[in-house]
């Protein structure tokens, strides 16, 4: 039996439960009864011993991310360090390699080391939530988790689909594939919604056979160009990240396509090896380090004042034009 647990019971939010046990002035005389109430019926027992170790500071911030590796998450990571290094806070990096059970391995290290609070980029399983009782202040970035109450950090990823897909269009393709994750995680679906919104808005029939669901790595998009080469006609690619976007250029320029001449490509998150692949891939850039500088500010803001609610914020993004489009 947890916050959660009580919070459900009570129908309100576990941050609401948590301001009662907190003995918060910010909750309604009635509802406070309704929290009281539930939890004397469902017999919960705060940890008094990791609530009052709760109270000390330790200055360490605790970072999950995905994959370490992807430029987009390292430089999230760099520029968190150095925001919360300037506020004398310590930061413990956690890459789960998109596994399971590592990410679930690594929030439960990082509750035991009663660190101040945690920025989470989820590999998408929801399942690792239920570890979060509340206890400590959560930041999430880039995947928004099904959890109530967390702060969220993102970029326009709605805006940022369309934007690829209006810039392909304006340039006279017709026929655009779409390179996508092939799991369900929030970015990559709303940039795809963006795709679907923006071919619906210039009259042009969304055709499902133009739609690549694959893993998220160079391999699988090469080996899917060279399984629908010669049986899928397309003059335009928007890849979810650049990562596919820059694997697709490669592998049609070995086959003998002229990009952009025959087939124009627009990528996603504007990593460095884009500028300097040949031809330069068009894409749409995220303030990646703004990313990272917005979670831990907005992470420290609440652990100075506990009591504030959820903060959400969407950064914009822009197009980036490079020899990949006409």
């Amino acid at each position: 039996m947890g916050i959660k647990d009580v919070a459900r019971l009570a129908g309100v939010s576990p941050t609401t439960v948590s301001r009662v046990l907190n003995n918060s002035a910010k909750v309604h005389p009635d509802t406070r009864e309704a929290v009281l109430r539930a939890i004397k019926e469902s017999g919960y027992r705060p940890n008094q011993i990791a609530r009052s170790l709760r109270l000390r500071r330790f200055r360490s911030i605790g970072l999950i991310v995905p994959d370490i590796s992807n430029e987009f998450f390292a430089t999230i990571a760099q520029a968190i360090e150095d925001e919360l290094q300037k506020e004398g806070y310590n930061l413990f990096l956690c890459n789960t390699g998109e596994d399971r059970q590592r990410e679930r391995k690594y929030i439960k290290a990082l509750l035991d080391k009663f660190v101040d609070g945690i920025i989470f980029v989820s590999a998408g399983f929801d399942e690792s939530l239920d570890l979060f009782q509340d206890e400590i202040p959560v930041v999430a970035v880039d995947r928004k988790p099904n959890m109530e109450g967390v702060s969220f950090i993102d970029s326009a990823n709605y805006e940022g689909g369309y934007l690829a897909t209006k810039h392909l269009i304006s340039n006279g393709c017709r026929r655009i594939l779409m390179i996508r994750d092939e799991r369900e995680v929030r970015p990559m679906k709303a940039r795809f919604e963006g795709y679907k919104q923006c071919l619906k808005d210039y009259n042009i029939e969304y055709d499902e056979e133009l739609v690549a669901w694959v893993p998220v790595d160079r391999t699988a998009v090469r080996e899917y160009l060279l399984k629908v080469n010669g049986l899928l006609e397309f003059d335009g690619i928007f890849a979810g990240n650049d990562v596919m976007a820059i694997s697709a250029a490669h592998t049609l320029l070995k086959l003998g396509y002229q990009v952009p001449e025959q087939i124009q490509i627009v990528g996603f998150d504007n990593i460095t090896e884009g500028a300097y692949f040949v031809p330069g891939i068009t894409t749409i850039a995220q303030q990646t380090e703004a990313l990272g500088r917005r979670s831990a500010q907005v992470l420290l803001e609440l652990i100075k004042d506990p009591e504030r609610g959820p903060i959400i914020e969407e950064l914009p993004v822009a197009l980036i034009k490079r020899g990949s489009t006409r």
